[in-house]
């Protein structure tokens, strides 16, 4: 009986009721919008970190990080090849020769850092074979060919099969090493640092250069199964201290871009409440006025025999209902709002974000418990907001009540 008089009350000022009901909807499908789009933000993020150079995890010998030192590469490297490919969700691994270097051509010289690869391996882990804007990707692991970013190419006024000397320091002696090489490809990532700065040369080669023959610096992984924050779902094997490796994730390795995917949950909750504050105010004012204006049948209702807790449950169920009704509504909503972004997206390529270049656009991704969480906080603070309202018909008097009879 009482929710069907719920429902009924609600209705008796219909454009007010649906003020209300749109007022919690939008409130509902702002905080869903946001949360989707922030959660494809940050996916889009990691994939363009993990899929341009650094994979999902490196391995490098310990302090190399540090100083880029020529001479600390991995120990051990057929052992520790062996382990690495035992996990059971790698997909891909490169492994790669780093090192700090001079290119100098006919038009001048340019300190560059420079990429011993393997191209066949490097090919399923990055995308550099993608980013070529003129000229091939590599197609030899031993040759003296060269591939370089764009900025590069503009600063030394370089074009396809300009002759490039490239001189660094060699691993035994420390002297300088220089190679000849021919310049057969320029890329265009997006991101400043690998096009303003980086040369990718066959792996064999620099390492003949630099006096590195078998051995290696890093070794950049690719797994499957990921969780949605890109992180693999089996832990992995870390080597033990006294082999002198160390294996990082993304995570490690870009802390700064991990703890803004790690804050999504806290800024979201932070303007959830924000907003549903102010928008159980604005319920609060909406039960407010419709009780005022039934002060007198309240005043009937309670003098035949109505109870105080019967009364306040009246206009609980009132809250329950236009709290129902925002919800559906809000749903409804979020769902036509989502799916244009979803087909359109937001186009951010280009831009860089803590280190990251977006490089296609955003689309929003679902956390499903979302849409459980958000709609029931929706409810639980429109109940907050008929607490008041409810509390003030509680303690109505009767004889009150009726005195506000308009005439």
């Amino acid at each position: 009986m009482l929710w069907k008089l719920a429902w009924r009350n609600l209705w008796r000022n219909r454009m007010r009721t649906w003020l209300s009901a749109l007022v919690i909807a939008i409130g509902l499908v702002a905080l869903i919008f946001l949360d989707t789009m922030m959660v494809g933000m940050n996916t889009n993020m990691v994939k363009n970190a993990t899929d341009s150079l650094m994979g999902h995890a490196q391995m490098h010998a310990l302090g190399f990080r540090d100083e880029h030192e020529v001479n600390l590469t991995i120990n051990n490297l057929d052992e520790s090849l062996v382990q690495l490919r035992e996990h059971p969700d790698l997909t891909f691994l490169s492994q790669r020769v780093l090192t700090q270097a001079m290119l100098s051509s006919s038009g001048g010289g340019e300190p560059v850092f420079t990429l011993g690869i393997d191209p066949a391996e490097e090919q399923l882990l990055s995308k550099f074979d993608e980013a070529i804007i003129e000229g091939e990707y590599l197609d030899s692991v031993s040759a003296n060919k060269m591939i370089l970013g764009w900025k590069v190419a503009e600063k030394l006024e370089l074009v396809l099969g300009d002759r490039l000397v490239l001189t660094a320091v060699d691993a035994e002696s420390s002297e300088m090493a220089q190679v000849l090489f021919r310049l057969s490809g320029i890329f265009k990532t997006g991101e400043e640092q690998m096009d303003g700065s980086m040369v990718l040369v066959p792996r064999q080669t620099l390492q003949k250069m630099l006096k590195l023959e078998g051995r290696i610096h890093q070794i950049a992984l690719r797994y499957k199964n990921l969780t949605q924050e890109g992180i693999p779902l089996r832990p992995l094997t870390k080597p033990a201290e006294s082999s002198g490796n160390e294996l990082l994730l993304w995570t490690e390795l870009m802390p700064s871009l991990y703890m803004i995917t790690q804050m999504t949950d806290l800024s979201m909750a932070i303007m959830g409440i924000i907003l549903f504050l102010i928008i159980a105010l604005g319920v609060t004012n909406t039960l407010l006025m419709g009780l005022y204006e039934r002060m007198f049948e309240f005043g009937i209702i309670k003098s035949i025999g109505t109870t105080p807790w019967q009364s306040a449950r009246l206009m609980l169920y009132e809250a329950v209902c236009l709290g129902f009704l925002s919800i559906v509504v809000g749903l409804i909503l979020a769902v036509f709002v989502i799916a244009i972004f979803a087909f359109y997206g937001i186009d951010y390529t280009g831009i860089e974000f803590s280190g990251v270049t977006f490089q296609e656009k955003i689309y929003p991704s679902f956390k499903w418990e979302r849409l459980v969480i958000y709609p029931f906080l929706s409810m639980g603070f429109t109940l907050l907001a008929a607490v008041y309202p409810a509390f003030k018909l509680w303690y109505m008097l009767p004889i009150e009540a009726l005195r506000k009879r308009k005439l």
